[in-house]
């Protein structure tokens, strides 16, 4: 039986509070972790056999799969750069909604992209036309909040050409770990001085957090090991092509000087894989 999946999204209150975040309001150059993700994205589209990757064009002629695509921007940032199939799907009605209304006001030469609500928990891409279609997969801040990760990432297997590409984000395992106390920072004092410190406990300890964002409580995540997320990617057949622990760069902390103390541990991981 399929995981029950939290659909905090469609909240009234949440989406509302979400709907004002940097990266909701100004997409993927409002997200920070955006150009590193982008890097990743390039690199393994210029090691393809035959590809030649342009800043401008470099997914021309790709198949592209977005798995909790919320707003769609980088669908259309995959749009932007020649893509010739997109299929985008997320678990909450709003967020399909928002996204569908910015294809209103879309180029109309551009291909269209196939949004659809979808619970990621019980989706396959093993039979039918999805099998074997698509060049790149990409989901941002999303696997973590599945539970059968390993089902999913043989789905996203079969749904891609031999040779093809995932790259995805999710919130740090360092994050997502600490259960008493909880995920927030707290303070040592030394002196006169004081000194922000990251309370990571239960690491080992996977499986379900409880935490409250944007003013509403009990929003699950799934936390699970770096080692995990690694082994779960070569078990299903995949090649690890990339890794990242993100944290602001000095550039943007002289930029962003409230993001310092994110340079204390890394609050996402980026991965890139490829299929065999």
């Amino acid at each position: 039986m399929a995981s029950q999946a939290q659909n905090i999204y469609d909240d009234p209150g949440f989406f509302s509070a979400y709907s004002t975040l940097p990266r909701s309001q100004g997409g993927l150059e409002s997200a920070p972790e955006w150009p590193v993700l982008e890097a990743m994205i390039t690199k393994v589209l210029t090691q393809q056999p035959g590809h030649e990757a342009k800043d401008d064009k470099r997914l021309t002629g790709q198949s592209v799969l977005d798995l909790g695509c919320g707003y769609g921007w980088f669908s259309r940032w995959a749009r932007s750069r020649g893509a010739s199939k997109i299929r985008a799907t997320d678990i909450s009605t709003k967020m399909i909604e928002r996204a569908k209304e910015f294809e209103r006001i879309r180029d109309n030469n551009q291909c269209d992209i196939m949004f659809e609500r979808a619970n990621l928990e019980e989706l396959t891409f093993g039979h039918g036309d999805d099998r074997g279609t698509y060049d790149l997969v990409y989901s941002s801040l999303t696997f973590h909040y599945i539970e059968d990760l390993s089902r999913l990432l043989g789905e996203i297997r079969a749904a891609l050409k031999q040779g093809g590409n995932l790259v995805f984000s999710v919130e740090h395992p360092i994050c997502s770990a600490p259960i008493i106390p909880g995920p927030d920072w707290k303070t040592l004092q030394e002196g006169d001085a004081e000194h922000k410190v990251w309370p990571l406990n239960s690491y080992s300890e996977e499986g379900w957090r409880y935490t409250s964002w944007l003013g509403v409580k009990g929003v699950k995540k799934y936390h699970r090991t770096v080692e995990t997320y690694v082994s779960l990617l070569l078990e299903n057949g995949f090649v690890l092509t990339g890794l990242k622990d993100w944290v602001p760069s000095t550039e943007s902390v002289s930029e962003h000087p409230e993001w310092a103390q994110e340079r204390h541990r890394p609050y996402f991981l980026l991965i890139s894989a490829k299929t065999l």
